[in-house]
């Protein structure tokens, strides 16, 4: 019977090395297939990457669609009155004196280089100062030319009355061309007006837009690949080991490309916010890359090269599919915000993010299974490491104060964030040293302020007012303007009429014919001048101008014109029948814009927060537990938003986006932490054993990680934009603190009372650590899987799933 049983078994193990060295050659043939086929599309990734790295039209009002409440009252605006689109451009020597003014502006109209291939113009109009003066100084209108410059001063007109500007509209199609078109603009004057490129300044919305597009395109040429080999060279440092370091960073450059293509063939091009996505992506991937290289060497020095890729994916698949997930919902949560580059952002790098993880987990595992890679000759430093014993003895006796110092700091950082501010206004989107501020600081000084919001009073045929008592009404509401501190200068319809004719001792039905005459005549010339307009109801366009560089709180300046000009439409208590003001121009739409991007930070937090705790209480196997894993990972955004706010520092588009991926981010190392954590305690160690067993394991690839992806990204730091510098620099502030988070805040959560959580309940906690060493010394340990009570298998089990 023995001999029977014996023979039985040698068979069962024959055949048993036999299927698997049938499965091997099985999965061998797949990989190699997986392999072609990466090889073939890599052609067609890299050329949608290079299509998709050509950036397109960046501004703030790009920042939201045509859907947004405050854009299309604006767009309704620019349709009726005209864009303002424009660049305002002038030099020393650009006076209303000088002649050459006229054939610059007749170039600007007449010439091929500002028309398209079908001779349609790129602009939608051209004046300057001298224009202007010399069209109030002739009929109709015949203003003296005092009084002509007079009503141009600060718009048109410097304060000197001499020193003007060329202020030239772009229509839409001129607009997409603004890259081509404004160094055209540039030489033109340099031809016409003998100018050096030096001392032509040009600001406004189109040069805003155009800057952020150079900026973006400089950025992508100069930090990318900087970003790239500061990743290489960590990763190499890291791992110890050339061929994981090129594998991982190789995988990392598919990915990076991979979801470049993705942009292109959805028919997008790169952003000025998009242009961090690609090495966002690229450290992502070699964060995970580091998990499996370090779970590969670690199953490689435990039972031999032979298999080690294997074993390397099951033990890491499921903490490396949880964390994509995390991130991707971290970076997803960004789809809630109503600004159309934001969206963008969170949308692609979610995509991206789940383009990796296929990459990570197919071709790393099948390339060190073809091709295995030798352990480095360090050996494994971070288990034999005696500083984590010392790190997590501290912890150990200090996890009430860690745990409520954070607590505490937590509910600080929540009051601070009640304080924070946000900002597009120009002044923050560039350093005080850019070459755009320096031209808005020479016009402003020079001829006036280049903000406008615009006053539109409405008069519809319910209206009872005589043309003459409406324009004493458009008169009133720009004197209120001109007494606002903030309003340095003002235009509106009445900057523009004839004088009125004085005829006392005349026939009153003659006095009637003039002010008909007059009327017909002031109505020509406001329309002309695009300060009325008679479509739907009789609109006069009042406009005043505020420093583009000026500290403004936008929604208190809105609010204050508001109140000032609304009693002007009641007389002795009851309003005109037929008349509305609207408020509108780039000054409210930027104050909506920046209320949106507070708004859009909540939002996406709260939104990645929710979603991710379900996720952890599922992992968790308990809301409990998943709600006090999720500490760690909220403590790093409060924390940095909170002291934000506290200083009042206002933050952009880019510091916006931060919160979420820095959650999402966050909780990888979590997930990885508790995995290594719940594995020995369920196993029969102490807590302070199963916390010690998670730092030697994971500890090391936690602070690779954190290092490759705050310094690669922190090269950003240094771009000429700065929501993408502060995206950066954030970035890496809230990684170094999601890293305290989790290796100092997590084990004071776990040494504590709320640790008993994390335990599977059917395991008896051991009493002392002579205890806990008998039962791991008699009991098997988890080495693979999620060690969570879901995913527990016996060693029969393991076995042969190892074979």
């Amino acid at each position: 019977m023995g001999t029977a049983r014996a023979a039985t078994g040698k068979l069962m193990t024959a055949e048993s090395k036999q299927g698997t060295a049938t499965d091997a050659i099985v999965h061998r043939k797949r990989l190699h297939i997986l392999l072609f086929y990466v090889a073939v599309a890599s052609p067609f990734i890299a050329q949608g990457a290079i299509r998709a790295m050509q950036t397109n039209a960046n501004s703030p009002v790009d920042w939201v669609s045509d859907a947004f409440p405050a854009k299309a009252e604006y767009e309704a605006f620019r349709k009726r009155f005209g864009t303002g689109d424009v660049v305002v451009m002038s030099w020393p020597g650009c006076t209303v004196e000088n002649s050459q003014l006229d054939e610059l502006l007749k170039s600007l109209r007449t010439a091929p280089a500002f028309h398209d291939d079908q001779q349609r113009p790129w602009f939608e109009r051209v004046t300057c100062g001298r224009e202007e003066i010399g069209k109030l100084t002739s009929p109709p209108v015949l203003l003296s030319r005092d009084t002509a410059i007079a009503r141009l001063r600060g718009t048109l007109v410097g304060n000197d009355e001499n020193q003007t500007c060329v202020v030239v509209a772009f229509n839409a199609a001129g607009l997409a061309k603004r890259s081509l078109i404004v160094p055209r603009l540039q030489l033109a004057v340099e031809k016409f007006c003998e100018v050096q490129p030096a001392d032509i300044h040009m600001a406004g919305p189109v040069m805003d837009g155009m800057t952020v597009d150079h900026a973006s395109k400089n950025a992508l040429d100069r930090f990318a690949p900087l970003s790239s080999l500061v990743v290489l060279g960590l990763c190499w440092i890291c791992l110890d080991s050339i061929p994981m370091a090129l594998l991982v960073f190789g995988a990392s450059l598919l990915c990076q490309a991979a979801t470049l293509a993705i942009i292109s063939w959805c028919g997008d091009t790169m952003s000025a916010l998009l242009i961090v996505m690609p090495p966002l992506i690229q450290v992502l991937a070699v964060a995970g890359g580091v998990h499996l290289a370090n779970y590969y060497f670690d199953e490689a020095r435990r039972e031999g090269l032979d298999g080690a890729a294997v074993r390397a994916f099951r033990l890491g698949w499921l903490p490396c599919s949880l964390s994509s997930a995390t991130t991707a919902i971290g970076l997803g949560s960004l789809m809630v915000s109503h600004l159309v580059p934001v969206r963008a952002f969170g949308a692609y790098a979610a995509v991206g993010v789940s383009v990796t993880l296929a990459v990570l987990l197919s071709v790393i595992p099948g390339i060190l299974l073809i091709w295995p890679v030798r352990t480095p000759s360090r050996g494994d430093t971070a288990s034999r490491w005696g500083g984590w014993d010392a790190i997590v003895q501290w912890i150990a006796k200090r996890h009430i104060i860690i745990t409520s110092t954070a607590l505490v700091g937590m509910i600080a950082a929540v009051v601070g964030t009640t304080q924070l501010q946000t900002s597009v206004q120009i002044e923050t989107l560039f350093g005080s040293d850019s070459r755009l501020l320096a031209d808005y600081r020479w016009l402003e000084s020079h001829i006036g302020p280049l903000v406008p919001v615009e006053v539109i009073v409405n008069c519809d045929d319910q209206c009872q007012l005589s043309f003459q008592e409406r324009l004493r009404l458009v008169s009133r509401v720009e004197q209120t303007l001109q007494d606002h501190p903030k309003i340095d200068a003002t235009t509106s319809a009445v900057s523009f009429l004839p004088p009125v004719p004085r005829m006392p001792n005349t026939d009153p039905r003659v006095q009637q014919i003039a002010m008909s005459e007059w009327a017909r005549a002031a109505k020509s010339s406001l329309m002309d001048a695009r300060y009325l307009v008679t479509d739907e109801a009789e609109s006069f366009r009042v406009t005043g101008f505020a420093s583009a560089l000026d500290d403004v709180d936008f929604g208190l300046f809105l609010s204050e014109i508001r109140a000032q000009v609304e009693p002007l439409l009641r007389v002795d208590g009851t309003a005109y029948d037929g008349v509305q003001v609207q408020l509108t121009g780039i000054m409210p739409l930027v104050h909506e814009i920046q209320r949106q991007l507070l708004e859009d930070l909540f939002a996406s937090f709260v939104t990645a927060f929710v979603v991710i705790a379900i996720v952890m209480t599922l992992v968790q196997a308990g809301i409990a537990a998943g709600l006090i894993a999720m500490i760690p990972n909220v403590f790093p955004t409060l924390l940095l938003f909170g002291v934000l706010g506290w200083r009042q520092f206002a933050i952009d588009i880019g510091s916006v986006m931060t919160a979420s991926v820095a959650l999402g981010i966050a909780v990888d190392d979590t997930l990885h932490f508790l995995t290594f954590f719940r594995r020995q305690a369920n196993a029969g160690a102490t807590r302070h054993d199963a916390v010690l067993f998670a730092c030697q394991h994971c500890g090391k690839a936690m602070l690779q990680t954190t290092l490759i992806c705050g310094l690669g990204l922190m090269t950003f730091a240094f771009a000429d934009f700065v929501p993408t510098s502060r995206f950066a620099w954030m970035m890496l502030v809230l990684l170094v603190i999601a890293i305290i988070g989790d290796l100092v805040v997590l084990p004071a959560l776990l040494l504590g009372p709320a640790g008993r959580l994390f335990i599977d309940a059917t395991v008896s906690v051991p009493v002392d650590a002579k205890e806990s060493e008998k039962r791991l010394a008699n009991g098997p340990q988890l080495t693979d899987g999620l060690a969570s009570p879901m995913y527990h298998q016996d060693t029969a089990t393991r076995s042969a799933g190892q074979h």
